[in-house]
Parts: C-alpha cells; structure tokens; sequence
C-alpha cells in the first residue's frame, strides 16, 4: 500500500521549515540594522501577533538565533538582543576571513563567465572606499554570500547562511585599519584577477590578504 500521507507530511514540514528560516532571518535583520538594539526586549508572542503566525516557529527562530550568539533567551520570560563585544568582533573577523577564502576556492572553478562579471562588480564594492567601515562590511558580505550561494558545497552554504547575521552585526562597522587601505586595495584587485583566470589557489590567498588574516 502507498503512504499518501507521507508526502503529505513532508510538504508540511518543508512549509514549516520554511517558514522558520524566514523569521530567522526576519528577526535577524532587524538586529543587524539596529531596530532591535542591544537590550531590546522580544517577547515570542508579541512578535507572533504582529507576523500572523503561531509562536512556534518564532521560538524555533529564537533560538538559532540565541546559537549565534545574537539574543539570550530567558525562558518563560522574554528573549534580550545581546551586545557585541571586541573580542566578539575579533573572532568574527578572523572566522568571516577564513570561511571567505573557502568559499571562494569553492566557487572559483565553477563560476560561469556572467557570474565571474558579477563577482568582479561585487569585488570593486568592496575596494571603492576601504575608509568606510559600513560599506565595505556590507560590500564583503555580498560578495562572500553571492560566492557560498555558488560554491557547490551544501555544508559550507548551511554553514554560511547559519552564521552571516552574526558576522554581518559584528563586523558591519569594523574598520580596515589605515595601514592596511593599500593592501586590501591591492588584495581585490589580485581577488579579481584570479576569478577570471580561474586560478582557485589564488582566489583562497587574495580573499585571506582582504580580511588582513595572512
């Protein structure tokens, strides 16, 4: 006999799957940009009446959230955005370096020449203005995102989606030291060059000597 409800059954954990990756990253973007500051009290049930949706999947969302370090959930009370601090921000920096170069040995090999001019416009963000902290962290984000999205890895693309708004909060105003605007500069021209030679070793080394970590 066919089990016609198992399919049924799968379909609705997707949805709900779904659905908690969505407030996820809702919940989590909020955090990144500020709106939800560090203090900021989130009660699951508020926060499901404003979404139209069962507290469930805000819960569940909470607590990949509490994961990565963005809240600290207090248990029958209500959950705080918690504060980022430097040594945070250091871990993250180093982490968010090293996972890049991952993702862009990955994604060297298999990038198709469209998405190799995409990469070299996502790379020029990066460089146009090295002295500022926010633009440059965000210019870093996409590229790392665009590249994990391409990598052909499944695990490094969990691992990245799982951890990019933690990184992004941490990092989104550290700035590049001034002694470093020169070589960072130099480091996405040379990040360019190997995309579109193709060279993965090169791609690994250049996207290290952009985050500073080599």
């Amino acid at each position: 006999m066919i089990d016609v409800e198992r399919p049924a059954r799968a379909d609705i954990a997707a949805k709900k799957q779904l659905l908690a990756d969505g407030l996820f990253h809702l919940i989590g973007e909020r955090i990144v940009s500020g709106e939800l500051a560090p203090g900021a009290r989130i009660r699951d049930s508020e926060l499901a009446v404003e979404l139209s949706v069962s507290r469930t999947p805000v819960r569940e969302a909470l607590q990949r959230l509490e994961r990565i370090g963005l809240v600290t959930m207090y248990p029958s009370r209500y959950t705080e955005v918690s504060s980022v601090t430097p040594s945070q921000v250091a871990t993250a920096h180093v982490f968010a370096g090293l996972q890049a170069s991952i993702v862009a040995r990955l994604a060297c090999p298999r990038l198709k020449p469209s998405e190799v001019k995409t990469v070299s416009r996502l790379i020029h963000a990066v460089a146009a203005d090295v002295s500022d902290a926010v633009s440059t962290s965000a210019a870093r984000r996409a590229l790392i995102e665009y590249l994990a999205a391409r990598c052909g890895n499944a695990l490094e693309q969990a691992l990245i989606d799982e951890v990019s708004l933690a990184l992004a909060r941490a990092l989104q105003t550290y700035e590049v030291p001034a002694d470093k605007h020169p070589s960072v500069i130099t480091a996405c021209a040379d990040l360019e060059d190997a995309f579109q030679r193709g060279d993965a070793d090169a791609a690994e080394q250049a996207c290290r000597r952009m985050y500073w970590i080599i």
